[in-house]
């Protein structure tokens, strides 16, 4: 029960961020920042009360993959904020949430994998769902 109750706890939080964005009158940049410093305070506090740490040692080794990825989302977390000022929430969460299905398609190129008869399924019938909902045939206006 208490899995469930995170799960529906973060599904909340992230859910409220489109009305948040849309209210509040700060750059992209700055409400990504603001938002990974207050992540970063949470997690630390959630370290010192709990005990557990994070080995500083063994980090070392990957901080400069720790540092890519976390501009890498960084920058997603602009471009996702901006993507609400310029479109609806439900179609900037929308398009966020078919991320995954692009990085599916790049995977050939970007990691030279294969993909499968259910992959390339998944995506034709995912870039359908998503031309249907936003209205492509009508010019987009909904």
């Amino acid at each position: 029960m208490k899995a469930k109750l995170e799960i529906i706890g973060s599904m909340a939080a992230f859910g409220t961020i489109g009305a948040f964005v849309r209210h509040i009158p700060l750059p992209s940049g700055e409400l990504a920042l603001y938002r990974a410093l207050i992540a970063a305070g949470a997690i630390f506090l959630w370290q010192l009360c709990t005990g557990q740490g994070t080995g500083i040692k063994d980090a070392k080794a990957e901080l400069h993959l720790l540092i890519l990825s976390g501009a890498a989302i960084g920058i997603n977390w602009i471009l996702f904020f901006e993507a609400y000022r310029y479109t609806t929430v439900a179609m900037a969460t929308l398009s966020y949430y078919f991320a995954p299905v692009i990085v599916t398609v790049a995977s050939p190129f970007l990691f030279k994998e294969k993909l499968t008869a259910r992959q390339v399924f998944c995506f034709i019938m995912s870039t359908l769902g998503l031309v249907l909902v936003i209205g492509v045939s009508r010019g987009g206006s909904s």
